[in-house]
């Protein structure tokens, strides 16, 4: 077995671990990253964020092309080739790919294509997909193995008839229907996504709410909204069997009886990767498959040895996860880290409309008793809204009365994930909802409505 030395060496290279790596080549440190899969990237790159939001964007494209004649064009009927829309996902993907595979090379990382484990104090031993194995010796230890999807344990996904959100990106033809299990982020993405493409999709969320952890009020907003798409939504409701019968389809039951549905999508959430990673030779434990780190600097109990990412017990975000690896990476490398805004760290869902929002929902802050005001602004009187032809949702500022400090946002609009950064911002600089409504934003825009909200909370709104 060879060995090799190293200043740090990473295990998982998803965007916490790749980033974790760059930012400490960066400083000067000699790098390892260590990738079980085939590809650098991560879940986000290869079977998450990416190519989802991808297949988004085409669903977009065709619901636009829906109602071409209302734009003032003719091009007779529209159609669309799933086959080369599966091949555009596959292209942006291995594009990133190959740029990810660039800035390892440009910052002389060394990458190790295999499953890494923890062999002891300062060891990290790898199975490379050859089979032979090397030891890496580490002055310093980054765990960013990221998450998996979580299983029914009455109903395993099989990639066929029942299927997980890494199956379905690969899905040959759009189903006639699909009920998908879990109205949390991942379930609403693609429940928006099929449903545009003409999947008659049904949502079971066993909770009282589709995306328990958003504001109310938006909510019900994209509910109101998603359901013009084909897309049925239950809350309230528990699966109790899930069959698959191959070409019969799948048959799923619940408390009022059971149905038949082309296919099923399970997406009840997600996991940390925390098991075969050898934490037991350092004696490091989990909580519910967490592990504690020091949220300042992303050390674990045990010395030398940092996490970050879904790995440990904040939000599992890809954006996070790269924030956290900056700022263990910096401590690593010897450097005055940035604080992570956690009060600032967005939330984006890519459905349509999609929702973003940072910060505290109107029922956390009735539940602790902490007084509030709100200032809200419809998109619908925008006039950039009615150029785009999306006039639904509205922004939501909730601040606190006596110096109107910001105390969370929530956007619901077709371009939301793209407006929040504002407010990311804002809160890092402790923005009031005054020096919002004071800054000048572009006409026409849709971040008008953004300081239209901010207006109406100081009870001068201008365009309603």
């Amino acid at each position: 077995m060879s060995t090799q030395s190293f200043d740090l060496v990473v295990i998982g290279a998803g965007p916490g671990g790749y980033v974790g790596a760059i930012r400490a080549a960066q400083l000067g440190l000699k790098v390892a990253l260590v990738e079980k899969f085939p590809h650098l990237g991560g879940t986000c790159l290869n079977v998450g964020c990416i190519p989802t939001k991808a297949l988004l964007e085409s669903a977009k494209t065709w619901d636009k092309l829906q109602h071409i004649n209302e734009l003032g064009f003719e091009a007779g009927t529209p159609k669309f080739s799933w086959n080369k829309i599966l091949g555009r996902k596959d292209k942006i993907v291995d594009d990133q790919r190959k740029g990810l595979r660039f800035l390892m090379k440009k910052n002389k990382i060394e990458t190790f294509e295999g499953h890494g484990r923890i062999a002891g104090k300062g060891k990290v031993n790898v199975t490379l997909a050859d089979g032979k194995t090397v030891m890496l010796e580490a002055r310093n230890i980054l765990i960013a193995t990221g998450s998996r999807v979580r299983q029914l344990p009455f109903a395993k996904t099989n990639g066929k008839g029942i299927m997980s959100s890494d199956d379905v990106l690969f899905i040959t033809e759009v189903p006639k229907t699909m009920a998908i299990i879990g109205g949390g982020v991942v379930g609403i993405e693609f429940a928006s996504l099929f449903g545009r493409f003409g999947t008659q999709v049904t949502v079971i969320e066993a909770m009282a709410q589709i995306l328990p952890s958003e504001d109310e009020e938006t909510v019900k907003e994209l509910t109101r909204c998603i359901k013009k798409q084909n897309v049925t939504i239950e809350t309230g409701a528990k699966i109790t069997a899930i069959e698959d019968k191959g070409k019969a389809g799948v048959v799923l039951t619940t408390a009022d009886g059971s149905r038949t549905f082309e296919k099923v999508l399970v997406s009840i959430g997600r996991e940390a990767v925390s098991d075969d990673i050898g934490l037991s030779t350092i004696g490091l434990t989990t909580e519910r498959g967490f592990i504690n780190v020091d949220l300042a600097t992303y050390k674990t109990s045990v010395d030398g040895i940092y996490a970050i990412g879904d790995v440990i017990p904040t939000p599992m975000l890809a954006h996070t996860a790269s924030a956290e690896a900056m700022n263990a990476a910096e401590v690593i490398g010897g450097k005055k880290p940035h604080k992570v805004h956690y009060d600032a760290n967005p939330s984006a869902i890519y459905s349509y409309p999609e929702i973003a929002s940072i910060g505290m929902t109107e029922k956390y802050l009735k539940e602790k008793g902490i007084e509030y005001k709100i200032g809200k602004a419809p998109f619908s009187p925008m006039a950039k809204a009615k150029i785009e032809d999306a006039t639904d949702g509205f922004v939501k500022i909730i601040f606190e009365p006596k110096y109107r400090e910001i105390l969370g946002v929530h956007i619901v609009h077709a371009r939301a994930t793209e407006m929040i950064a504002e407010f990311s911002l804002g809160k890092v600089l402790e923005t009031t909802v005054d020096e919002i409504a004071h800054t000048i934003h572009p006409h026409p825009t849709l971040s008008e409505a953004i300081m239209e909200a901010a207006h109406a909370a100081l009870g001068a709104a201008i365009h309603m």
